[in-house]
């Protein structure tokens, strides 16, 4: 597994993560918003329809056999 080379982006995804799990994807889109990250980014993060990164392991729901 590739490293993150950005800790502060992906410690702030993490949150956002958090608080979408919690009080809603509107609030973790401010959140982001307000760090400054790429609205691009948001979107892929908050879509949920699928993986944010090749880098990050897919639950095992999610693997196939290739």
């Amino acid at each position: 597994m590739r490293l993150r080379e950005n800790t502060r982006l992906a410690n702030a995804i993490q949150q956002a993560i958090i608080i979408d799990a919690t009080v809603g994807a509107a609030h973790a889109w401010a959140y982001l918003s307000a760090l400054d990250v790429p609205q691009s980014t948001i979107l892929r993060v908050l879509s949920g329809t699928g993986q944010r990164r090749a880098s990050d392991r897919r639950p095992a729901s999610q693997m196939t056999t290739e």
